[in-house]
């Protein structure tokens, strides 16, 4: 099949996507977090995707920003909410670029609006011409800030839902740079135009701890042989508390229509007669 009649087709398998999870979503008034906050602070971005801003307007982004990679769609039907797939990860195959890159966003579920929830990019660079871990770190400090914690191969920022910075301290007490992302995303290339993908939100959330609430970035160095270079970099931005947000909103759907479906019964049992005696 030609190039242009592929993107023809996924383009249209994804508004079908779009409008099937449009149509679920409709079904909740819940409200997550935009990307702009109320103070005139942003949520930090990965290549100017944020949390929280809608599935269509993610998409428009990485065509923008990607016009010739592969994008592909990763989807799963809502157990209790709709019978058809609806989209939950939006995958961008870059290696072809210069250097190559591959882009991975996470999708809030429904009935929830649908929105990001957690962005990742891998970018890995020639092995034979690795860059100073220096440098690595500069690029990231001037795009984040200091960092809020770090390791030999991770290091972290923490902000809250409005693009404050907490402090640092206390973050590193609660080891937030392992507590606040609890989810192993991993960023991968699609495997097809649309294939399936079960979203950890479907799950039941873990208990809160002090890091649930954050906004989350870290940031993965991968060293060819020695500690002072980098040939690999992975970034991932999630919103815990948005995740959880979506959680609890599923969880409190399956749990009303069970609900609903109990009272059914109980009237129904109520109108069959009796045993006569």
């Amino acid at each position: 099949m030609a190039k242009s009649q592929c993107t023809r087709w996924f383009v249209v398998a994804l508004f079908a996507l779009l409008a099937i999870a449009n149509g679920v979503m409709a079904q909740s008034n819940a409200n997550p977090t935009s990307a702009a906050t109320g103070n005139g602070a942003v949520l930090p971005d990965v290549v100017g995707i944020r949390v929280g801003i809608p599935a269509q307007e993610a998409f428009n982004l990485l065509k923008s920003r990607y016009p010739r990679a592969h994008i592909g769609i990763g989807h799963y039907a809502i157990a209790g909410v709709t019978d058809k797939p609806v989209p939950l990860m939006i995958a961008v195959d870059a290696r072809e670029s210069d250097p190559p890159e591959v882009l991975t966003l996470w999708l809030t579920i429904p009935p929830s609006k649908q929105v990001v929830w957690a962005v990742g990019r891998e970018v890995e660079y020639d092995r034979s011409k690795p860059l100073l871990k220096t440098t690595v770190l500069a690029g990231l400090r001037q795009k984040y800030g200091p960092e809020t914690d770090s390791s030999v191969r991770q290091d972290f920022w923490a902000f809250d839902e409005q693009g404050r910075r907490p402090a640092s301290g206390p973050m590193k007490t609660f080891n937030c740079m392992s507590r606040a992302a609890p989810w192993s995303l991993m960023v991968a290339p699609p495997t097809a135009a649309t294939y399936d993908y079960v979203t950890p939100l479907i799950y039941n959330p873990q208990p809160p701890n002090e890091c649930s609430s954050l906004v989350a970035v870290s940031a993965f160095l991968d060293s060819p042989s020695t500690p002072e270079y980098v040939h690999k970099v992975t970034v991932m931005v999630s919103n815990e508390a948005l995740a959880r947000r979506s959680q609890e909103s599923y969880r409190a759907y399956l749990a009303n229509g069970d609900a609903a479906k109990q009272k059914a019964e109980l009237e129904k049992a109520k109108e069959r007669k009796g045993p006569a005696f």
